[in-house]
């Protein structure tokens, strides 16, 4: 599904794209290069492969940016990395998922139960072909992603705002949603504070576009919807969630 000049959604399990626990799979096509946002579940992830063949060849993808660790965004990594294409992950993402492995199935556990996952899914730990820090910039063809590390949802979560022609945008990931509805969750790893803490972060972007992870996506006036995220979180009350 094209969504932008240079933006397409070829996974998504809530819109039946592809399997029924991806999350939304982001194809980014820079012109002489192209990379996904986000990996999908792990189940059936050839058919996030066959939705990117309906735009640009296969071999023009070289990485897929996880951005963060969580199954339904991670959970097709050694797939790609099998199809020859890099992984990359925050080095804080990584960290927590390689000590924290209690944690991490902890959280998992909790996601089946509430539906998340099928029973008897086992997260294929995996390791990143780059990990990255939130000072590098990222180059895809004509195009420039800068990574922004927003705890709360995820201990090492990144959003990507790119700069283009038609519109300034930003993978929010499970970070902020439509309506200003934030990501907190009741696993480890989640944690109020350090959204009231982080959020500010992504004040003065101009967002046009927000493609987040799940629900429905926005082409414009997407700072408007961050803008409450961020006045919710500045409140005494609890923040809807998505």
């Amino acid at each position: 599904m094209k969504l932008t000049e240079n933006i397409y959604l070829v996974g998504s399990g809530e819109i039946g794209l592809s399997n029924n626990y991806d999350c939304h799979v982001y194809l980014v096509d820079g012109g002489s290069d192209a990379i996904l946002i986000d990996a999908g579940v792990g189940i059936e992830p050839e058919k996030i492969k066959a939705n990117v063949e309906k735009y640009v060849p296969w071999d023009k993808v070289s990485r897929v940016l996880c951005t963060h660790s969580h199954a339904d965004h991670s959970g097709g990594s050694e797939y790609f990395q099998k199809e020859g294409k890099e992984v990359w992950l925050s080095k804080e993402e990584y960290d927590w998922m390689s000590n924290s492995k209690a944690e991490v199935e902890e959280a998992l556990r909790l996601a089946i139960n509430a539906g998340g996952y099928p029973e008897g899914y086992v997260f294929s730990y995996f390791k990143p072909d780059h990990v990255m820090n939130e000072d590098e910039l990222i180059t895809c063809g004509d195009l420039k992603l800068r990574p922004i590390h927003v705890r709360g949802h995820s201990p090492g979560m990144y959003c990507f705002y790119m700069e283009a022609d038609d519109g300034n945008v930003l993978f929010a990931s499970d970070f902020v949603f439509i309506n200003g509805d934030i990501g907190l969750l009741n696993a480890p790893g989640s944690d109020l504070a350090s959204y009231r803490e982080d959020i500010g972060k992504l004040k003065d972007l101009l967002v046009d576009a927000m493609f987040s992870g799940h629900r429905l996506f926005l082409l414009k006036n997407g700072q408007a919807h961050i803008q409450k995220a961020i006045e919710q979180l500045d409140k005494v009350f609890m923040p809807s969630t998505f």
